[in-house]
């Protein structure tokens, strides 16, 4: 489980920097082992990130983030996140991307990608090489499909002067996109975190969307400019994760110490538990406590209401 965040702010609406930091703060419920941001600005694409969590990473975040960016905080289970480029927003000469989910043909997919060397040790880096230098005689929905397990994606291509904001839901991950009357797009792994959100920055969400499984979405200048539909085959959509790549990474003493699973059953069972205690209370909650109190409750990190978004 990893926390996956994005924005494309038009007309002024509000700080995107202030977005940025607001779903790194909020995004941390899913994962504390790294954080990272990527942007558009002025037709360079710039990456932030570090093997810290989403709070203590937006307290350092640039202070030139660009109106169309992508937030990731991670819960690592493959790839030391000691090592910069197993930590999100991954680049992959051409494409810098962030994923929820697991992708268990990865080293197929690296395959595929003519001359492209690893950089890392993470699954995600496979799916970001495909999109980017994948056989040239297949589409982008084509590549998609090629993708076995969950995943829900954002990515940037490098450079792109028209700041164009890329989404894909495969299976499994979820993703949500909320977008104002003004055009502002915000996207996040959960509603309870989008709305959040945008309430955090003032911000009025017009419509709220959960995308459905094997979709991809363009969005350019505040409007879903393309959607395409990925037609994924029943064996990949419900391919087991392949947790027999396990990270050596020892995590801080100050985390919460969990069990160690003894199967790949026990692993699936414990991520989804956790995963839906999370989120059912955050949902619960929401309408009576804000979600700092939530966070507060199931981490103990410490009282984020004196804290400054």
């Amino acid at each position: 489980m990893c926390g996956i965040g994005a924005f494309q702010i038009v007309g002024g609406e509000c700080d995107p920097r202030q977005v940025a930091r607001v779903l790194l703060r909020l995004l941390e419920v899913r994962g504390r082992d790294a954080s990272g941001v990527a942007w558009h600005d002025n037709g360079e694409t710039y990456i932030q990130k570090a093997a810290v969590a989403g709070s203590v990473l937006a307290r350092q975040l640039d202070e030139s983030v660009g109106t169309t960016g992508i937030v990731h905080t991670r819960w690592a289970t493959q790839g030391d996140p000691k090592h910069e480029a197993n930590n999100h927003p991954i680049d992959a000469s051409g494409v810098v991307g962030v994923h929820n989910g697991h992708c268990s043909n990865d080293d197929e997919l690296i395959r595929l990608c003519d001359g492209y060397k690893r950089k890392g040790q993470v699954d995600s880096e496979a799916i970001f090489a495909l999109i980017a230098h994948g056989p040239k005689e297949l589409k982008l929905r084509q590549r998609l499909a090629k993708v076995r397990g969950g995943a829900a994606l954002f990515w940037l291509r490098t450079g792109d002067t028209k700041q164009r904001l890329h989404v894909a839901r495969l299976s499994s991950s979820p993703l949500v996109l909320g977008m104002t009357k003004g055009g502002s797009i915000i996207g996040a792994s959960t509603e309870p975190i989008l709305r959040e959100t945008a309430k955090r920055c003032g911000l009025t969400l017009d419509v709220v969307h959960t995308l459905p499984e094997g979709t991809y979405m363009r969005c350019e200048n505040g409007n879903i400019a393309e959607t395409q539909k990925v037609e994924l085959s029943r064996e990949w959509k419900f391919a087991l994760p392949d947790y027999s790549k396990r990270s050596t990474y020892t995590a801080p003493a100050t985390r919460q110490h969990l069990p160690e699973p003894q199967s790949e059953a026990d692993q699936m069972t414990l991520e989804m538990l956790l995963e839906a205690e999370i989120e059912q209370e955050i949902a619960d909650r929401l309408e009576t406590d804000t979600l700092r109190d939530v966070l507060d409750r199931q981490f103990g990190m410490g009282r984020y209401s004196d804290r400054r978004w």
